[in-house]
């Protein structure tokens, strides 16, 4: 009796473990860069880096004069488009450098080169400049990208995962920004 007791008690916190899990949706980290699809659910974490809300962006931009990156991927033109689609204006935070494309989780070299060059221009070679990225909600691309900027040894590296959508639902404005100009 006592062990079918036992068996049953194991059971039901095992069954309890799994139950927890399936209905927590935040994914560990991954051990590098996320080459998976890019939208879904984020960590809540980002190793070597820390993860701030949208009243510590203001704060980090106000006193520390931190650089705003925005990767949020370049529109694609639908295949239906015209042939003089344009892409719709970009939304973003104030004062934020609209470097598209990458947080994507495998990026050619060239790209990798560009960014590595825009993060050292922005930051003036100072990798304890402070620098947050962001893009949108549920989105690996500012993780990556992020994670990437870790991997560089930038030390300060902010990583806002509400993203542009975030800001708004905490009142704050959004400005139409250009993309910087990028290889390919």
């Amino acid at each position: 009796m006592r062990l079918r007791v036992a068996l049953f008690f194991a059971l039901s916190v095992q069954a309890v473990t799994l139950c927890a899990q399936a209905a927590d949706p935040t994914p560990p980290e991954p051990a590098g860069i996320w080459t998976g699809p890019l939208q879904g659910a984020v960590p809540a974490t980002i190793t070597g880096g820390k993860v701030v809300d949208a009243a510590e962006v203001e704060t980090l931009v106000a006193q520390e004069q931190a650089i705003l990156i925005d990767v949020a991927p370049w529109p694609h033109k639908p295949a239906n488009a015209a042939d003089t689609w344009t892409a719709p204006p970009h939304r973003s935070l104030p004062g934020a450098v609209w470097l598209p494309d990458v947080g994507n989780g495998d990026i050619p070299p060239a790209l990798e080169a560009w960014y590595r060059a825009r993060l050292k221009a922005l930051t003036r070679n100072n990798p304890a400049k402070p620098t947050i990225v962001f893009c949108h909600p549920n989105c690996w691309a500012s993780w990556n990208a992020a994670k990437r900027a870790i991997g560089y040894g930038y030390g300060r590296v902010y990583w806002y995962p509400d993203g542009v959508e975030g800001w708004q639902d905490s009142g704050r404005s959004t400005v139409v920004i250009e993309t910087q100009k990028r290889p390919g």
